[in-house]
């Protein structure tokens, strides 16, 4: 009975056995797993820097052990945001940000109300509680400067009062509350008189944090340079602004005259659709003036990168011989021919992405197809013209921490003429792995971001940036004006 009773035990446990594994076996993998497994399969077949990254033993040993304990993490996540931190942790291990999960709004880590409150309660308020009130005081005197009074962003996000402290110090509050923080007051940023018109700006963002802007007053207009532009309501002002200063002065994307001598053309972004076209149409219509212009400064300040051929329009000014662009080391796998492949049957119906790339598409593609498994070669472009032009003579070049990707690129690709400064700061150092296209995730509608190429411009700057040739000191706000002064002198 005994023997019976034990071999019944033994026959149920092995068949609950059986059953939990069937069970485990049987369970879905998670939606973060479902991501998991295939960024890492398509990193692995298809990012340029997968050998790279992994060349020594000891990144190899690093990378396994963070991959099983990601792979543990995410076994049973399904939420997308913890999803995404936790990718974005094992993402991190590569140092590159072209290898990033592509979505349009990236999560970000909440911050305790309390640290915002603390510092909404380091901001002053002035007494003035509604328009109503200020108007009274506007009313009551008539010698105000002209900064003193209402203004109002271009949105009409945001109703100001302006009031002057003294001393070139100016006060901008909140017309209404717009939160329980943000009350009727609050002073939304304040402004430090450098020189005629001209102010250091310390702006506070929703969160109370705040940055150091340059801001210009330009007659009834107000602008803080990639905030805010604001115009003046009440009381009416002296000077509005005339067609010439909406051209060349408000825009955020510019030609503008300085002085005698200077020139700036600040550059929209390379990630617009159309910026090659933008910039193209920016510099044909003021040809004559920069043609004829000693100095020459191209704002490159915050540009992410993009289109790199956005910046062929100005080689001409710029180049005193011919300018290289190196192609890239593209890494050859069935995945990479297939996205290069769509890519070329999608341009067919575009003249002018058909005539700048199309050429060069077939050409990788024909040598990934004959070195499968293999790095090739991509073509070089150069840019070469017949004669350089005498003006400008000299070339700035600002970039920031901002200025990344191919924006970094095209700014050493300007530096290969004597004509180009660089002057700035570090820039981001983000242009080692390039060609970067993004593969659909099987989850949460995301995608995957990688660089199948390698730059061999013979420099790498990823996570180092470009050192500029002139730094501006940390405390100069107005950059231009010290880009034209060096070279007016130099």
């Amino acid at each position: 009975m005994k023997k019976i009773t034990f071999l019944i035990g033994a026959a149920l446990l092995s068949l609950n056995t059986t059953i939990a594994q069937d069970e485990q076996a049987e369970k879905p993998k998670s939606k973060c797993t479902l991501v998991f497994e295939d960024a890492y399969e398509k990193i692995e077949n298809n990012y340029a820097g997968w050998h790279e990254k992994l060349s020594s033993s000891k990144a190899k040993k690093k990378f396994a052990k963070l991959t099983e304990e990601t792979r543990e993490r995410v076994r049973n996540v399904n939420e997308p945001a913890e999803c995404y931190f936790m990718m974005n942790d094992w993402l991190s291990f590569f140092e590159d940000g072209h290898l990033f999960i592509n979505i349009p709004n990236p999560y970000q880590k909440p911050e305790p109300e309390e640290e915002r409150a603390k510092r909404a309660a380091r901001v002053g308020s002035v007494k003035y509680r509604n328009e109503d009130q200020f108007r009274k005081f506007l009313d009551s005197k008539s010698n105000h400067h002209d900064l003193v009074g209402i203004w109002e962003t271009e949105d009409s996000n945001y109703r100001l009062g302006v009031l002057n402290n003294g001393k070139g110090e100016f006060n901008a509050f909140l017309m209404e509350a717009k939160d329980e923080l943000w009350t009727a007051g609050k002073s939304k940023f304040t402004l430090s008189e450098l020189y005629d018109n001209h102010f250091e700006a310390e702006y506070r963002y929703f969160d109370f944090t705040s940055e150091t802007k340059f801001a210009r007053k330009i007659k009834n207009y107000l602008v803080i340079e990639g905030i805010y532009k604001l115009k003046k309501v009440y009381p009416e002002p002296k000077e509005e602004v005339n067609n010439m200063d909406i051209l060349t002065r408000l825009p955020d994307y510019r030609v503008e005259q300085i002085d005698d001598k200077t020139v700036l053309i600040t550059l929209p972004p390379f990630t617009m659709y159309d910026s090659d076209d933008v910039i193209m149409s920016m510099v044909t219509k003021y040809s004559p003036l920069i043609s004829s212009t000693e100095n020459l400064i191209v704002d490159m300040r915050n540009n992410p990168g993009g289109n790199e051929n956005a910046f062929a329009a100005l080689y001409p000014y710029i180049a005193d011989k011919p300018i290289v662009r190196k192609g890239g080391l593209f890494r050859s796998s069935e995945e990479n021919i297939v996205l290069l492949g769509h890519e070329l049957q999608s341009i067919q119906g575009d003249p002018k992405f058909k005539r700048i790339l199309a050429p060069k598409l077939n050409k990788v593609i024909s040598l990934m197809k004959s070195k499968p498994g293999e790095y090739v070669q991509g073509p070089d472009k150069v840019f070469q013209y017949v004669k350089p032009t005498e003006f400008p003579k000299k070339v700035a070049i600002l970039v920031n921490e901002n200025t990344a990707s191919t924006a970094e690129s095209v700014t050493l690709e300007a530096k290969q003429s004597s004509k180009t400064i660089i002057m700035g700061t570090r820039t981001k150092g983000l242009a080692d792995y390039i060609e970067v296209r993004d593969w659909g995730l099987p989850a949460y509608g995301w995608r995957l971001a990688l660089g199948m190429a390698k730059s061999m411009r013979g420099k790498d700057i990823d996570n180092k940036g470009i050192k500029p040739d002139v730094k501006v000191p940390s405390n100069e706000v107005d950059w231009v004006s010290f880009a034209a002064d060096y070279l007016s002198k130099r």
